[in-house]
């Protein structure tokens, strides 16, 4: 399945790419990064934090799962995985993008505010980049009501 070592951060990587149904180019759209970057970091390099936080929010892991992965651990998904590739394999964006907001939510809640930011920050990036911004700021309206 994976070319990389059984639990090196690249295995754990296309594990979980198989289990969301993500090309390697989804996957680096979602966490805002080069595929060289996603590359490198799968490869074992060094990462910068903002990277690691990205990738992490994209894979739907909990924060510091690169970093328990390094120490031998197993990463923690956030929760079930939420659908993001629709029925006709493209991948949905408000999907996505949701679920980069409940991770921002859950990181405010823990007090970890650089980082509810951040992610929140990485949310309305690829909502903009995918054009959904204007329908999640309606759906949010709609439900305010």
């Amino acid at each position: 399945m994976s070319e990389h070592a059984e639990k090196s951060l690249g295995w754990w990587i296309d594990l979980r790419r198989s289990q969301l149904s993500l090309t390697l180019v989804e996957l680096a759209t979602l966490a805002d990064m080069s595929r060289e970057t996603l590359r490198s970091a799968a490869q074992g390099r060094r990462m910068r934090a903002a990277n690691k936080r990205r990738l992490e929010g994209a894979l739907q892991w909990q924060p510091g799962a690169i970093d328990a992965i390094a120490r031998g651990s197993d990463p923690i998904p956030v929760a079930e995985p939420a659908p993001v590739r629709r029925a006709d394999g493209s991948v949905d964006a408000i999907a996505a993008v949701r679920t980069l907001l409940d991770l921002a939510v859950s990181l405010r809640t823990g007090g970890d505010d650089a980082e509810a930011e951040d992610t929140l920050e990485m949310a309305t990036r690829l909502a903009r980049r995918q054009g959904v911004l204007a329908q999640l700021a309606d759906e949010i309206t709609a439900a305010s009501r």
